[in-house]
């Protein structure tokens, strides 16, 4: 198993929890994945992998360009992992705001399905997109939010990824309940 992201902090520390002895990518690991450079060498080692999980963070959409690079790599050697991609529920947000981030998420989203479809109907990689409200990690950041916790998120993943290997869930969208009432 590959995974985009620092094994000591946020969703990729959870999955850590879970599976200790995947390889995670990061510029902590010396590959920084916001470069083509690095997006390749990524795209390389996943050949080698049957779970790629590309869960970093990365801003002006290197995160789909990593999705990129792994799907194309892994296409043209007739490779076909799964690729699971972590996105953001900002991807539904239609705001007058000018914030990149939810953008770059729809684009990452959008691209997952497309992604997807191609691989049902063909023998391509199986791709799939999960998307979180305010994990548990970000919480110093909205502390008015009720979050999802980290650790469970990482279980929803682990869940896609012991789905059957002939189904696909293309696509997950989970946010944690604002209302007290859920929570009594």
């Amino acid at each position: 198993m590959l995974i985009s992201g620092n094994r000591e902090v946020g969703l990729a520390g959870a999955l850590d929890k879970i599976y200790p002895d995947a390889t995670y990518i990061s510029r902590e690991s010396n590959l920084d994945l916001t470069t083509a450079t690095g997006q390749d060498a990524f795209a390389t080692m996943a050949i080698d992998h049957d779970v790629i999980i590309i869960c970093s963070a990365l801003w002006k959409f290197n995160q789909t360009l990593l999705l990129d690079a792994v799907y194309k790599k892994c296409t043209a050697i007739n490779h076909t992992p799964h690729i699971i991609c972590v996105g953001s529920t900002t991807d539904r947000v239609k705001n007058g705001k000018a914030w990149l981030y939810n953008a770059e998420k729809k684009a990452l989203r959008d691209y997952c399905n497309t992604l997807a479809i191609g691989g049902v109907w063909s023998d391509k990689p199986k791709v799939s997109y999960i998307s979180f409200g305010t994990l548990s990690n970000n919480q110093e950041k909205h502390p008015d939010r009720k979050t999802q916790n980290i650790d469970e998120a990482a279980l929803y993943i682990k869940w896609l990824i012991d789905q059957p290997k002939y189904l696909n869930i293309n696509e997950i969208s989970i946010d944690p309940m604002q209302e007290s009432k859920w929570y009594e």
